[in-house]
């Protein structure tokens, strides 16, 4: 089996686009589209399911790439292992949530890039944050990811990197702002502000409502979480926030506790627990801890 063809195919399993995909692997589209059907043929498989507007992995697709991914790796390990330099080679794709500051990604990127010129980095910021990156990884798209939430996906192997609990933050004169404790019933005739479906901290709010069979209602979706205090601060909505990164905005606001159930969520770096990791994601991993900035909120 080609191995080029193989790397071409974990390429537009990742992008799902022609365009992206060949421009990524310095190729025409019809060099690429051919590359494909014939994997395909060799395989006896249909790999993507293509229309006029959409390229989606089929079946034998998602089947493939765990498999494509490992053989790639060890070819690159092999190729490492006889190399006079020993460097590392490949690709490793890195899943991070919109804002995140608390780990510094970029320098982490940076100082992975000195180390190992030869790895072909690639960061991907998702649409719906958590719930997008979890399945980036367990499809095999994204090799390591940061994400927020409660994880107990048996498919991911998570390291914790800090927890966060939430409470309330009103504006300094608001009629909340003088009480101790609040709880969930209380809260639900408010406005919030809040991140969209599919963010790990959404989702936690929304399940503790949907569990209590109390209404809320979002007026104003944002993907950063750091700028939520501002909308909070200009009296669109209340929120559930951590207190650290209210305290970070600076704004007017007081932080109060919910008395009545646990809202926490933890920022975790996770992995797909059934792949093996390669050479490159271990040496990410390794030097994930030394770039976590306890001074920032997140």
């Amino acid at each position: 089996m080609d191995l080029r063809r193989l790397e071409a195919f974990v390429v537009l399993a990742r992008e799902l686009n022609f365009t992206r995909a060949a421009r990524h692997l310095h190729v025409t589209q019809s060099t690429l589209s051919a590359a494909m059907k014939s994997l395909e043929s060799e395989l006896g498989a249909t790999l993507f399911a293509r229309s006029t507007r959409s390229v989606a992995l089929s079946d034998a697709g998602r089947a493939l790439l765990p498999h494509a991914r490992a053989t790639i790796d060890a070819m690159d390990a092999a190729r490492s292992a006889v190399s006079a330099t020993g460097e590392l080679r490949g690709s490793l794709t890195v899943g991070m949530l919109s804002g995140l500051t608390v780990v510094d990604v970029p320098a982490l990127v940076g100082r992975f890039h000195q180390r190992h010129p030869q790895v072909r980095l690639r960061l991907e910021t998702p649409r719906r944050g958590t719930a997008d990156l979890v399945d980036e990884v367990v499809q095999g798209r994204v090799d390591v990811a940061f994400v927020g939430g409660r994880l107990v996906d048996p498919r991911l192997r998570a390291v914790p990197i800090r927890t966060y609990d939430l409470q309330v933050a009103v504006p300094a004169d608001h009629p909340y702002a003088a009480k101790s404790s609040l709880t969930l019933d209380e809260l639900a005739n408010e406005a919030f502000v809040d991140m969209p479906d599919g963010y790990g901290q959404r989702t936690i709010i929304d399940v503790a409502f949907a569990y209590r069979a109390l209404p809320r209602t979002v007026v104003a979706e944002v993907t950063d979480l750091r700028s939520i205090p501002g909308y909070v601060a200009h009296r669109l909505g209340i929120a559930l926030l951590p207190p650290e990164v209210v305290r970070d905005g600076g704004y007017p606001l007081r932080t109060i506790p919910v008395s009545d159930t646990d809202l926490s969520w933890t920022l975790s770096v996770v992995t797909h627990a059934e792949h093996p990791s390669s050479r490159s994601l271990k040496a990410f991993l390794d030097l994930v801890p030394a770039h976590v900035r306890p001074e920032r909120a997140f």
